[in-house]
């Protein structure tokens, strides 16, 4: 019933969704332009090999030629892969400090509105109480920030993991046939290393806000995995089918929407994922939650549920 109840509770607290956006969007013009600032040197690199016009040609390729999408990445991938490495002595500096940007500030801030979407979601699922964005997420804080960084320690694995296996798929990459089953078995490895990610995280917000924020977040980590592992099959199935839920809905829309839409789905993604660990996280603990004012659900075993109206 996770799911299910997950999904309700988004359009119930859709209106959250537009803060989400607008926090992302304020992220956004913090971090692309010290991003643009510190990878002058690689972006003038890259335009001199031709790089950053493969790049360009890629969404172009998507409308003009979609059966050439693959090879088009690939190409690109692999071409910015290999400049990078044979110039990397005259601009490591530079690429330290947009990895540095780009994925540790950057997840950091990330996480920091998730751990603030489950805050707010926590009080209105327990109590049934609309708290405000902004507020909550200055006064939580110290919490969130300590969320975040032991996040970003625990995922980093993922992210490489991730990285080798889209690595190796464009390195393989040279006619349909690799096209289509290297296609097939990346897209499941990714699948389900998200869907892994996903269920070790399910309980490290729940305990967190249980408490108040008043313990460790490694220690929130390790006894939400627990509360994971007693029920993991499901657990992970049902992380499974968010994964595949989040990624067709935004590739979908993004693709037929030029993008626009992704202004919308993804924090949209957000807010569903984070409702999910905590649905995931009461349903397992055997608390009951709201999902609407009519509505209480109320876990009896597991999953399984009574739903009182």
């Amino acid at each position: 019933m996770s799911y299910k109840n997950s999904f309700k509770l988004l359009v119930n607290n859709f209106s959250i969704v537009w803060k989400q956006l607008l926090y992302m969007l304020a992220i956004v013009l913090i971090i692309a332009p010290i991003t643009y600032g510190v990878a002058s040197p690689v972006i003038d690199l890259l335009k001199q090999e031709g790089v950053i016009a493969e790049f360009k040609t890629i969404f172009e390729t998507i409308y003009t030629n979609p059966g050439q999408i693959i090879t088009a990445i690939s190409t690109a991938f692999l071409d910015f892969t290999t400049v990078i490495s044979a110039n990397f002595k005259s601009i490591w500096f530079s690429v330290v400090l947009v990895i540095f940007v780009c994925t540790f500030i950057y997840t950091i801030l990330k996480d920091i509105s998730c751990y603030n979407l489950s805050s707010v979601m926590y009080m209105q699922m327990t109590s049934f109480v609309s708290i405000g964005y902004t507020r909550n997420l200055i006064s939580t804080l110290g919490q969130s920030i300590r969320y975040s960084f032991v996040k970003f320690l625990c995922k980093t694995p993922f992210a490489i993991l991730k990285t080798l296996v889209l690595f190796g798929y464009f390195s393989i990459v040279h006619n349909w046939i690799t096209i289509i089953i290297g296609l097939f078995f990346v897209s499941l490895i990714l699948v389900l290393l998200s869907s892994l990610e996903i269920c070790l995280f399910t309980g490290m917000s729940g305990k967190m806000l249980d408490l108040n924020g008043n313990i460790s977040a490694f220690k929130a980590f390790a006894q939400g995995i627990l509360i994971t592992f007693k029920n993991f099959t499901h657990v992970f199935g049902t992380s499974i089918i968010v994964v595949l839920t989040v990624t067709f809905v935004n590739i979908f829309l993004g693709v037929f929407t030029l993008g626009v839409a992704l202004l919308i789905t993804i924090p949209a993604s957000m807010l569903f994922i984070c409702i999910f660990k905590l649905t995931t996280y009461f349903n397992y603990k055997g608390n009951r939650y709201y999902i609407s004012s009519t509505i209480l659900a109320t876990p009896l075993k597991g999953d399984n549920e009574r739903i009182k109206e």
